[in-house]
């Protein structure tokens, strides 16, 4: 008897464990026109870029988004508020399109604690656009 007790004890502790550590994660896509663009600079806050060729006219980001909450509905919810939406800007003069990151996403708080959020992009830029720069910031606090 004293063996099963035990062994549901660890089996507990080890799910109540894996628990504590869960984080919620989802990935969105989002695509943006050119507009005559012919040279693409990235500035987005995240831990993660990747840039890589693609066929076609548009720009395609997939966002690889997690939080330390296991709550995939807050996740959603943040989501949905636009709070990982990339901005563009084109300068026509120098034909030179930037995709940035909003300049408004404070520390995301979860009931009073400081909830860390990890962002990692990938950028399918089209092959006849050319790849200028890029200024990832790693600490998402640091806005």
């Amino acid at each position: 008897m004293k063996r099963i007790f035990y062994k549901l004890m660890i089996v507990f502790c080890l799910f109540a464990s894996s628990a504590l550590h869960a984080q919620a994660s989802k990935i969105i896509h989002q695509s943006m026109t050119l507009d005559g663009a012919q040279t693409i600079n990235i500035n987005v806050v995240g831990a993660k870029v990747e840039v890589k060729p693609s066929q076609g006219h548009r720009l395609m980001i997939e966002t690889k988004i997690e939080i330390a909450v296991p709550s995939p509905r807050l996740l959603d919810f943040i989501v949905n508020q636009g709070r990982y939406n990339l901005v563009k800007e084109i300068d026509l003069a120098t034909n030179e399109l930037t995709v940035s990151s909003k300049k408004t996403n404070n520390v995301l708080m979860v009931k009073g604690k400081e909830c860390m959020e990890t962002l990692s992009y990938i950028f399918y830029v089209p092959e006849a656009v050319k790849f200028a720069n890029n200024s990832t910031i790693q600490d998402l606090s640091a806005e």
